[in-house]
């Protein structure tokens, strides 16, 4: 295991996540104070779940009896997928590959994220025509009842 990898490994609680595009100001769209949490497996394993709090429940207590409205509001403040990921320590990346994900576009698509790690801090960037960060602190043992 690389040192980047060793120093992934564990569970990571979402502090921030933010869209930056050069020219505009940046924007959150899970909102100021979002949740989520992610897990590295010392043996290859990712599993990422983030969501905008505060999304409306569904009228139904069947969750399978949602409306499509439901479904959409839903699923458009909510990512989730799991699979393997790789790391590079020569380009400090980390590659997940999602094996389960709630947007079908993702299974077996590469998500490639530059690691910025400092003290009990993690960060993700993805770039592209935007840059997506996340921002993410380590869940300690001690404190996962707190962390929920």
């Amino acid at each position: 295991m690389s040192g980047t990898q060793e120093s992934l490994v564990g569970v990571w609680k979402l502090v921030s996540y933010a869209h930056e595009q050069e020219g505009h100001e940046e924007t959150f769209p899970f909102g100021l104070a979002p949740e989520g949490f992610l897990i590295y497996t010392s043996d290859g394993y990712v599993s990422a779940q983030l969501m905008k709090p505060g999304r409306p429940q569904f009228e139904s207590h069947e969750w399978q009896a949602g409306t499509p409205d439901e479904y959409q509001q839903a699923g458009s403040g909510y990512i989730a997928y799991c699979g393997v990921y790789e790391v590079d320590e020569e380009e400090k990346t980390v590659t997940h590959v999602p094996s389960v994900a709630l947007v079908p576009n993702l299974i077996l698509q590469g998500q490639t994220r530059l690691i910025t790690l400092s003290g009990d801090g993690l960060t993700l960037r993805a770039v592209g025509t935007f840059t997506s960060r996340l921002e993410w602190r380590r869940a300690g043992i001690v404190n996962a009842a707190r962390d929920l």
